[in-house]
């Protein structure tokens, strides 16, 4: 509905819009928690009662289940009535207080504005001040639009949401299923497990977004990384998980907080990558009536160890330029994911589509372990064949939402190699980018096109040290005199091998320099991405030319072609003809690393990087322009 100027400046309570919609939304989350003390208090005493048994224990443990579950679904639902009294009063917010200050600014200018939002100044004859008037009323009219759509959104859901609540007092009620009986929502689910993503599809489309929704309030966590349900039923079900995450942590006897601020964060809105390229933008209300905010969206979550998640960040919508999935590298959890969201939110802003942040597994967490760090197949081995079932589901996200649109996927460092195994395993793909990659894949076999038209890309660094394990053989080194000393990469497939820079029907690209946002990452603007540094800064820096290629490949517009440069330090000589062979690529490791450890060993001095203020010798030009189809 549609409020009237002196309505929205009622809205203004103590300095605060709408004050009691926050304090429903407190409310709210109040009693969930209540809820689940409760029901957990219940579970543990009816699992404390172990000398207890016969038919009439048999039937109290049925009962308390049920119960618990009923419990759970209240529970669920007061969660998401939480959430969306917290999302519309935030957006009621900025746009009722741009409103309310335009009505002030001009009514400070001596103009009066009508309740309807017309604006009219009484000196006729002076044309600035006539010109002003119709601004403030341009300007006020947009804000009571702003707060009509906000109110047309909210609304209905919070009113479905409550008429949920009414109708679950005595047990969530029965669905209908697409045969038209009647079923138990957690009955459903439960079947619906025993399906195939396709199967589950097909079900889910044949019932009512209302009967949906009953089955996300019945069992979240099943919906919620359950592939063939649609996304936009996951990030629901998820939103639910990871809000209950989050309380399970807070009152475990020694939580995380680590994990805890990456659950808020999780939960915290963020600018809305398809209309701003400012990541830590906040709402303004005295340039906008639009918040401009948005939640996060996850279509898979589990807390469990080093927690996994799969992250889509902007709009699946006809006309984007690309979809994008990114797979990052050894190091990557849960906890430290901070830094992972920020550069597919940037890669999202500047490609307007969405990107898919996938983090279905566990990656090495050590750069050197052979038995459970990056030199280990056992994570690629693993995650690669949940990449190829997830990319059937963004295939069919696309089919639905945004037909014909090309799916692009990123791997990067050990990413790489899971990309490469998921490309051996079939995963159908429009565009690859190895990505300083660890590998083509771990298994003696060559890519499956899925696509026969796949395009592929690549880009390492000058002198990143993950040049060296890429020049490696499976098999390893060989050497004379001392024998097969050296392991081989267990990331080079065979018959393609390790290095991806170097395979036949793949487009090296430019790694080039750091940009004009480099300062922003502690880097420096115009310096050639190089060394260590160059594994992955470029990343932090959405400026860089390597940035911008993963940009131009997942967009579908143009990147930078290599070139091969000599790059100086004080430590190091990268020559021309270095690049791709592993002998010299060991070498000016080696050399650096000596002389760093050499150095740093002294009294008085630490840190030195032996990659530090390097010069181009040769080639400072950037690499050809290339069209990507």
């Amino acid at each position: 509905m549609r409020p009237t100027v002196p309505q929205v400046r009622s809205w203004r309570v103590g300095g605060e819009i709408l004050p009691s919609l926050k304090t429903a939304a407190e409310k709210a989350l109040a009693n969930a928690t209540e809820i689940y003390n409760s029901l957990t208090d219940s579970s543990r005493m009816v699992d404390q009662a172990t000398g207890w048994f016969g038919q009439t224990r048999d039937a109290a443990f049925e009962r308390t289940g049920q119960e618990v579950d009923h419990g759970h679904e209240v529970r669920n639902l007061l969660l998401q009535l939480h959430d969306d009294a917290l999302d519309a009063h935030r957006e009621f917010g900025t746009a009722a207080e741009y409103m309310i200050k335009q009505v002030e600014a001009a009514e400070g200018d001596g103009c009066t504005v009508m309740p309807s939002g017309c604006v009219i100044h009484p000196d006729t004859d002076d044309q600035t001040k006539q010109d002003k008037a119709g601004l403030y009323q341009l300007n006020i009219i947009a804000g009571l639009d702003e707060i009509e759509r906000i109110d047309n959104q909210y609304g209905p859901t919070l009113r479905e949401t409550q008429q949920m609540l009414a109708a679950i007092v005595n047990g969530q009620p029965d669905v209908t299923t697409p045969d038209g009986t009647r079923m138990d929502p957690d009955e459903v689910v439960s079947k619906l497990a025993g399906m195939t993503p396709d199967e589950r599809a097909a079900y889910l489309a044949s019932m009512s977004p209302e009967d949906v929704r009953q089955l996300v309030i019945a069992n979240p966590g099943q919906l919620g990384n359950m592939n063939g349900v649609p996304f936009d039923t996951r990030i629901a079900a998820n939103e639910i998980n990871i809000q209950n995450a989050l309380y399970e942590e807070q009152h475990k006897p020694n939580p995380d907080q680590s994990r805890v601020s990456q659950l808020q964060a999780m939960l915290s809105p963020v600018p809305n990558p398809t209309t701003t390229n400012e990541r830590e933008q906040k709402p303004d209300s005295s340039v906008s009536p639009v918040d401009d905010m948005v939640d996060r969206k996850f279509v898979m979550f589990d807390p469990n160890g080093n927690g996994r998640m799969i992250e889509m960040i902007g709009e699946m919508t006809p006309g984007v330029s690309g979809v994008g999935v990114y797979v990052p590298g050894t190091t990557t959890n849960l906890n430290g994911s901070g830094t992972n969201h920020n550069a597919a939110w940037n890669i999202a802003s500047q490609t307007g589509g969405p990107m898919f942040l996938y983090m279905e597994g566990d990656f090495p967490q050590s750069l050197t372990s052979i038995s459970d760090g990056a030199p280990s197949p056992i994570w690629a081995a693993e995650m690669a064949p949940k990449l190829v079932d997830f990319g059937q589901e963004v295939d069919r996200e696309v089919a639905l939402h945004a037909p014909g649109t090309p799916v692009s996927y990123v791997g990067h460092s050990y990413g790489g190699s899971i990309v490469g195994t998921a490309e051996q395993l079939g995963l159908r793909a429009d565009r690859v980018l190895y990505s300083s990659s660890a590998g083509t894949g771990i298994y003696e076999m060559p890519w499956n096109n899925a696509n026969p038209d796949v395009q592929r890309f690549s880009q390492t660094a000058p002198a990143d040290l993950i040049g060296i394990s890429q020049s490696y053989p499976r098999e390893g080194l060989n050497l004379p005199g001392i024998g097969n000393s050296i392991p081989g990469n267990p990331h080079a497939g065979m018959p393609l091998g390790g290095d991806p820079d170097e395979i036949p029907g793949v487009t090296r690209l430019d790694t080039g320099y750091y940009g004009r946002e480099a300062a922003d990452a502690g880097l420096t603007p115009g310096e050639v991405v190089f060394g260590t540094d160059g594994h992955g800064k470029y990343w932090d820096d959405p400026s860089s030319t390597a940035f911008g290629n993963i940009v131009g490949v997942i967009a579908g517009t143009e990147v930078t072609g290599y070139v091969e440069r000599g790059i100086e330090s004080d430590y190091v000589d990268v020559g021309l003809g270095d690049d791709g062979d592993g002998a010299k690529e060991t070498f000016d490791a080696t050399k650096g690393g000596a002389t760093a450890a050499g150095l740093n060993s002294l009294p008085g001095i630490d840190n030195v990087d032996p990659y530090a203020d390097p010069k181009v010798t040769d080639n400072p030009q950037l690499g050809p322009k290339i069209e990507v189809r």
